[in-house]
């Protein structure tokens, strides 16, 4: 499978308008990304034809505000959207914008030339896609990936010689066994330090006001004495412990929860980084590893609760 694209970044939108960043300009992650393919690799890569004329374009993309619109304008250049495609590069060409961006757009031209020159001097990238799939009977992965390691080193030095003076010319090479051992060994291990550090904090902080509350009950147990002479029954003993420990539990869950809803935007951001990119997402897993401390913090109390009306009734 072999695919040639370009691609670049919006610096501006306005509807339908959308502003490519300059060449010369200072590099930023942009808000969104575009993947620009001719109609003749559409059709290698999905067999159909779309017939577009010189002003019509083919688009799929998940930026809303282009999901409606009949046209598009891109530097100033309109074109028409002839059809509104499906998701054509799926199992078939990787889109690696899709760790930084949640907003991206493929669009088919008729002509790469013709558009390449209407946006002249801003800044894009020529990008070709080649995949193959190795029969290796011996299924001996790392042998093939040191054998594709060994092919980048060689064409990069060609490539380097090749395009002496081009900007943007270099040459990347992957399999699926590097790609499967990068993103195991990262997404495992920022699962397991997660995992281990809140077992921790969560562990020290229940520990902490579960042993509080008990030496309290042997502070408070000759109070309770004198208390229960005078007539105060086991029902208003056990009330009365329920409403202190349960002030002293849940206060600061509840303040753990108001410091999550402040911080929630600022974490969302630095969950992008390792490519969080659904909100949604986001959202239900804060609430379920929020329902887990809480379920945590009952189970606690109740535990925390008979201890401390067992002392103060020795």
């Amino acid at each position: 499978m072999e695919a040639s694209y370009l691609y670049f970044g919006i610096k501006e939108q306005d509807k339908n308008k959308l502003t490519i960043f300059s060449e010369n300009e200072r590099k930023v992650v942009p808000k969104s990304i575009f993947l620009v393919f001719s109609q003749s690799t559409y059709k290698q890569l999905t067999g159909k034809d779309l017939n577009l004329t010189s002003n019509q374009v083919g688009l799929f993309t998940k930026n809303k505000t282009l999901q409606d619109q009949k046209s598009l304008s891109v530097n100033s250049q309109t074109y028409q959207i002839h059809d509104s495609l499906n998701d054509f590069l799926k199992g078939k060409v990787p889109n690696l914008f899709t760790i930084i961006v949640s907003d991206y757009s493929y669009l088919v031209v008729p002509d790469m030339d013709d558009f390449q020159e209407s946006i002249k001097g801003t800044a894009t990238t020529q990008a070709t896609y080649v995949g193959v799939n190795v029969k290796d009977p011996s299924h001996d992965a790392k042998k093939n990936s040191d054998l594709l390691d060994k092919l980048t080193d060689k064409e990069t030095q060609q490539l380097a010689g090749q395009t002496t003076g081009l900007p943007k010319s270099y040459f990347t090479a992957n399999s699926r066994y590097d790609a499967e051992g990068m993103v195991n060994g990262f997404v495992g291990g920022t699962f397991f330090i997660g995992i281990f550090l809140s077992i921790i904090f969560m562990l020290g902080t229940v520990l902490v006001i579960y042993y509080k509350q008990i030496s309290e009950g042997y502070e408070d147990r000759e109070r309770f004495v004198i208390l229960q002479k005078i007539g105060l029954d086991d029902l208003q003993v056990k009330q009365t412990i329920g409403k202190q420990v349960l002030t002293v539990f849940f206060l600061p869950l509840i303040f753990a929860f108001i410091h999550l809803a402040f911080a929630y935007h600022m974490i969302s951001l630095i969950v992008r980084i390792i490519g969080v990119l659904n909100p949604s997402l986001m959202l239900v897993v804060t609430i379920i590893v929020c329902g887990v401390f809480f379920l945590a913090y009952i189970l606690v109390f109740a535990l925390t609760s008979r201890s401390y009306r067992r002392i103060v009734s020795m």
